[in-house]
């Protein structure tokens, strides 16, 4: 039997109309999982990041002025992956990625946090992330308890976001699959095809079949004009 305080937060995710119900909704969710910060991150339905939640302005504004999306170690992993992904099991040890952990502590973020990677059936993709400044074991214990609301709760809430978004039915082009989405988003970032291939974990030759396939779902005329359309229809995420 479903838990009454997390069938309490389904139903008020069916109540969400708007963007503001939404921020207040991720707002509550920090509360209630008792973490320092909660974020709900969705692609725009034209491209782009929306960004809901307690994550500080600041940090949101300098994170994304900057760029540090383009090397942040979080969204490499989530990229590579469905489940979710413990903020210290990743590799910090670069520059850049130094850099973002830093930023993410002055502004309260860490050091702990959990991201969960969610993908919807038209190459949608967001994310939903909890930070804390437990000691890692504790955060691991505390995700242990929480993982299945926590799942729970974001299967329904990316279920409620993509009602929001604009319809689609007469979209004349094929979704893309989850690596045609990879490829494009990584391409869209400016990364060479070696450094996709290694990220994705597979050979170039794989990833121009990808590229290839993406190219011609989208009716585009090469590579460049492919990763536009991707852009402007809401494919991938930017």
């Amino acid at each position: 039997m479903l838990d009454t305080s997390v069938a309490s937060l389904l139903d008020q995710i069916r109540d969400i109309q708007d963007e503001d119900d939404l921020d207040a909704f991720v707002c509550r969710l920090k509360d209630y999982f008792g973490t320092t910060h909660c974020a709900f991150f969705v692609m725009a339905p034209g491209g782009g990041v929306s960004l809901f939640g307690t994550f500080p302005k600041a940090w949101s504004e300098e994170y994304f002025t900057r760029g540090m999306d383009r090397h942040d170690p979080i969204i490499m992993a989530c990229y590579n992956s469905h489940m979710p992904v413990n903020w210290q099991d990743l590799d910090w040890s670069s520059r850049q990625s130094q850099i973002i952990y830093q930023v993410a502590l002055s502004n309260g973020l860490g050091p702990q946090g959990y991201t969960v990677p969610i993908r919807g059936p038209r190459g949608q993709y967001a994310a939903l992330s909890l930070c804390g400044c437990e000691s890692g074991q504790e955060w691991r214990e505390k995700w242990q308890r929480l993982q299945v609301d926590v799942l729970t709760i974001c299967h329904f809430l990316n279920a409620r976001v993509l009602e929001m978004c604009p319809k689609t039915h007469n979209d004349p082009y094929k979704g893309l699959s989850p690596r045609e989405v990879d490829a494009m988003s990584f391409l869209a970032r400016g990364l060479s095809r070696a450094q996709i291939a290694e990220t994705l974990r597979i050979s170039e030759h794989t990833l121009r079949a990808y590229i290839e396939s993406a190219r011609r779902k989208l009716d585009a005329a090469n590579t460049t004009h492919a990763v536009a359309k991707a852009i402007s229809h809401g494919f991938i995420l930017v």
